[in-house]
């Protein structure tokens, strides 16, 4: 059922946009839920709310935006804390300016507000809006003369992380899971008992007692299941934690078997706090993190965010809780999972972690590694990957003594920069297996793998400070080789936390901010699936723009470009054969309408997964290939 009325609605990030104001059908679906089409019928949203709705003559009747809340949002990260001030202008909320100090929470410091407060200055220096009083402490709310701000919030991602000892009856179940809750904050696995791990009881003790973890996460058993094994394991943490009468005592957490919550607590209670979570593992074959996940996201607030020198000021001044930088790309790369309706991507390259967040509209997933990052962890990969993995992409004679020797200087010199361009394609190199090692903890991708994905963004400044942006393209399409028609995003201003930060509670300050170009757009991605032999045509692509039109034959194994600027759009035909899909069915061609970017239109024939020659010379000549085809 198709209604007369036409909407007009403004969003930048829908596939088939060709304006930031374009006109829209909206139609009913059976269940009377109303959703936007083009004139062509092609979806452009999930079924959205009806008050949300104007009739075309509603709009024009609409009275611009009034002056509303003003936002100071930081983000106190490692190495850097960044502020960014998002208020009104031109009658929508608008990324104002962005600040950045070193981060200063570490010794000689120890007062993670001083490096706030310095950004929070360069913003005024630009703007010459006064946002903190003669003290130092920020003006709050917004004063009649325009100095201060209405809203104050905070993501921390520089709190060390949650040293964590794992406890678990199998490393191919309870473990595994637990691992899995894990890697969704900020943590380090220090340790691992189990009743395979070949150690005495003394020894396990002794360990214990050794490492000092900040917290036991005990896991194990089916519901209602066999106790006695988990039971032993549970005495011998009770023994450790009695020698631990001088020291800080870890918290604990215990997500396992349900029959046994009360024993648990019974035997632990006395010494530690002990917290309950839903069983990760109540049957052999059902996962469920989500809960156990939660309760890990509280006690690292507690133990290592609100622990940090100087952030009991920090809460003082903020409008909403301080949560953790993950907590906050997590809920950003949902919004834009629903924006899209599908599958969204984010890769987070921090200096001292990792993350990959995965969203669809009803599902989402967060993989954080403490362990890895282009700082201090960078020696870490060599443990998860052979460093040939890591030459492989690189594009000239380079001795893999010489990629591990680049590895343990980033440890040492975590703030260096590539002084040559040896230094660039080892750093670039470094952050594509980073990115892969990312995704073998993925269970959305080993379901999935990257099929008909919607959106990728990125943030981290060996992507968003790549000299040429196609360089960025190209390592995110190398690691993921993802696989469908979709935009690229970078985060070059580092507003994602704080876009996410806000999602919750302002959910409109955040449409507006990304409207208003708050975040840098590549372009787009046309990758088809399929399979065949190299240099075989794989899709015909008919190009129509402004500028030029351009028809071409894409070879299976190829990548090409065509450049596309900010603001431009073109109408694209593909017609992809037999053995190939654009994501409308083998050999089904497709009309779309696309806008530009800093890099353009990519499209990606290459297979899934990569091909690497075996003979050195033929591997360099391909991967100089692909950077010279993208300008990089």
């Amino acid at each position: 059922m198709e209604t007369a009325v036409v909407a007009t609605i403004s969003h930048p990030n829908w596939p088939c946009c060709t304006h930031d104001h374009f006109r829209c059908f909206i139609r009913w679906r059976p269940d009377h839920q109303p959703y936007l089409t083009n004139p062509t019928n092609q979806l452009l949203s999930k079924p959205v709310l009806a008050d949300t709705i104007m009739t075309a003559e509603q709009h024009t009747q609409t009275p611009d935006i009034t002056p509303q809340a003003s936002f100071l949002v930081a983000d106190c990260g490692t190495i850097h804390t960044t502020a960014t001030l998002f208020d009104i202008a031109a009658g929508s909320y608008r990324l104002i300016a962005r600040g950045k100090a070193r981060t200063t929470a570490f010794s000689p410091w120890n007062d993670l507000m001083e490096g706030l407060r310095q950004a929070i200055r360069q913003i005024t220096e630009i703007t010459g809006r006064t946002l903190l009083n003669e003290k130092g402490i920020l003006i709050r709310p917004t004063r009649p003369n325009g100095s201060g701000v209405d809203h104050f919030l905070l993501t921390v991602s520089a709190a060390p992380p949650l040293r964590t000892l794992l406890v678990g009856l199998s490393e191919d179940v309870s473990l595994v899971s637990a691992r899995h809750a894990l890697k969704t904050i900020y943590a380090e696995e220090i340790d691992t008992f189990s009743l395979t791990d070949g150690r005495s009881e003394t020894r396990q003790i002794a360990a214990l007692v050794q490492t000092q973890p900040d917290l036991i996460f005990i896991t194990g058993g089916t519901d209602h299941g066999a106790n006695e094994r988990l039971l032993q394991l549970v005495e011998t943490i009770r023994l450790g934690l009695n020698i631990l009468t001088n020291t800080k005592r870890p918290q604990v957490l215990y997500a396992g078997n349900i029959a046994l919550r009360e024993k648990v607590s019974e035997l632990l209670s006395e010494h530690v706090s002990v917290q309950i979570a839903e069983n990760i593992r109540p049957t052999l074959d059902t996962e469920q993190i989500h809960d156990a996940s939660n309760v890990l996201r509280e006690i690292y607030d507690d133990l290592k965010v609100n622990a940090l020198p100087g952030i009991r000021e920090a809460h003082e001044w903020s409008s909403h809780p301080i949560v953790p930088t993950v907590t906050a790309m997590t809920a950003i790369t949902d919004y834009f999972a629903r924006v899209h309706d599908g599958p969204v991507i984010t890769v987070d390259l921090g200096s001292n972690s990792a993350s990959l967040f995965t969203a669809t509209p009803n599902y989402h997933e967060t993989i954080v590694r403490s362990d890895l990052g282009l700082g201090r962890p960078a020696k870490n990969l060599l443990r998860e990957t052979g460093v040939e993995n890591i030459a492989r992409w690189i594009p000239a004679d380079v001795s893999l003594d010489e990629i591990r020797d680049f590895l343990y200087q980033k440890s040492q010199l975590p703030q260096t920069v590539p002084l040559s361009q040896t230094d660039l394609y080892v750093e670039q190199a470094v952050a594509r297996e980073i990115i892969r090692c990312l995704l073998v903890d993925s269970q959305y991708y080993k379901a999935h793998r990257l099929t008909h994905v919607r959106q990728i963004l990125a943030c981290g400044s060996v992507l968003t400070n790549a000299p040429n942006p196609a360089q960025a393209v190209l390592m995110l399409l190398d690691a993921l080789q993802p696989v469908g028609i979709f935009p690229i995003v970078l985060d070059k201003y580092g507003v994602l936390p704080a876009l996410g930060a806000m999602a919750a509670h302002h959910p409109v300050a955040v449409v507006q901010a990304l409207e208003g170009g708050a975040l840098a757009h590549m372009g787009w991605v046309i990758a088809p699936m399929g399979s065949g032999q190299i240099g075989q045509k794989a899709l015909a692509v008919d190009i129509v723009s402004e500028e030029s039109d351009l028809q071409l034959e894409v070879e299976y194994g190829s990548i090409e470009i065509f450049p596309l600027g900010p603001g431009k759009t073109a109408e694209i035909h593909l017609t992809p054969t037999r053995g190939f899909d654009i994501g409308f069915g083998k050999g089904k061609s497709k009309k779309v309408t696309l806008y530009g970017g800093t890099v353009g239109i990519v499209i990606d024939a290459r297979p899934r997964p990569l091909q690497f020659p075996t003979n050195e010379e033929e591997r360099q000549s391909l991967v100089r290939q692909w950077r010279w085809y993208l300008g990089g």
